[in-house]
């Protein structure tokens, strides 16, 4: 599945993994664990983690990718498309989504 050409489906699964490597390292990847970094992200509390959020949110747990970058993982996680990653995306995302 080709969401975003070639080189950018290629990148975006490649930040995904870099990504939950970094929260395993640093946390873990249990349900409070992951509940409570969405938590600390979505900082307006309306349950989704809009693109602002979400950059800042990782940022703050010490995970920079480029814009680019971070613009194709929120696409990639936002399985509704509605714009913005639930809680049940992201945890689909980190916990259980290895392609």
């Amino acid at each position: 599945m080709a969401l975003y050409g070639v080189g950018l489906d290629v990148t975006v699964k490649k930040i995904h993994m870099d990504l939950k490597l970094h929260i395993a390292k640093k946390v873990g990847a249990s349900l409070k664990n992951l509940q409570n970094i969405f938590n600390q992200m979505d900082k307006n509390g309306n349950h989704k983690l809009e693109l602002k959020e979400f950059e800042k949110g990782l940022a703050a747990f010490g995970f920079f990718p480029k814009k680019v970058d971070l613009q194709a993982l929120l696409k990639y996680y936002d399985k509704n498309g509605d714009g913005a990653i639930d809680f049940d995306e992201f945890l689909t995302a980190i916990r259980y989504n290895f392609y």
